[in-house]
Formats: C-alpha cells, structure tokens, sequence
C-alpha cells in the first residue's frame, strides 16, 4: 500500500473516530518535569477539565511521557483522551484511547 493512502487512511480513521462537530486541544509538554511542582500543577489542570468541559471536545496527546501522560491519567475517566501514536506504538497510560496513524513522529 502506497504511503499517501496508508496516510489517507489514518486520516480518515481519525475523522470518524473525532466526529467532524468535535474541538480538539493538543496537550504538549516535555518528557520530564523541570519543577518540582509542575506535575502537580498538570494533574489539578487535567482534573479540573475533566469536570467542567463537555463532551464535545476531545484532548490529544502525542503518547509521550511527563506532561502529556500525567494530563491522561488525571482526566476524568480518559474516554476524551485520544493519543495518537506511529502505526505499532502504544501509550503506557492508565486512561485514553492510543490511535494508530503514521509509520513515525516525523510521517
């Protein structure tokens, strides 16, 4: 299969499983926390999302460590939590959904 239609496919995956009325917010952070009361801050944020947003908006991570996997594991019950992963690849995360797309990071 061609990479334009493996990457199409991925694509189209990700469409239908958002749902095309769906905000998405990407959550970006570094591998390791560079203060001590850093992980403590993500895991209020995340906790705090987890109660107040609606379900029409989903929160994307790259399933990497730190910040992202600590905003994962303290947002409500994960069911809005996509990680999006190269093809083969799994988050370590106790809540989310992992998504395949792409061969790498860089795909």
């Amino acid at each position: 299969m061609a990479v334009r239609t493996v990457t199409q496919a991925a694509a189209d995956r990700l469409k239908s499983t958002l749902g095309h009325d769906t905000c998405i917010a990407c959550v970006l952070g570094g591998t390791e926390f560079q203060n001590a009361d850093s992980a403590a801050l993500v895991e209020a944020i995340a906790a705090k999302l987890g109660a107040v947003t609606s379900s029409e908006i989903k929160f994307v991570t790259g399933g990497m460590a730190g910040v992202q996997e600590t905003f994962a594991n303290n947002y409500g019950d994960g069911s809005r939590v996509l990680n999006l992963l190269p093809v083969g690849q799994r988050s370590s995360y106790s809540r989310g959904t992992d998504i395949n797309a792409g061969f790498d990071l860089e795909a």
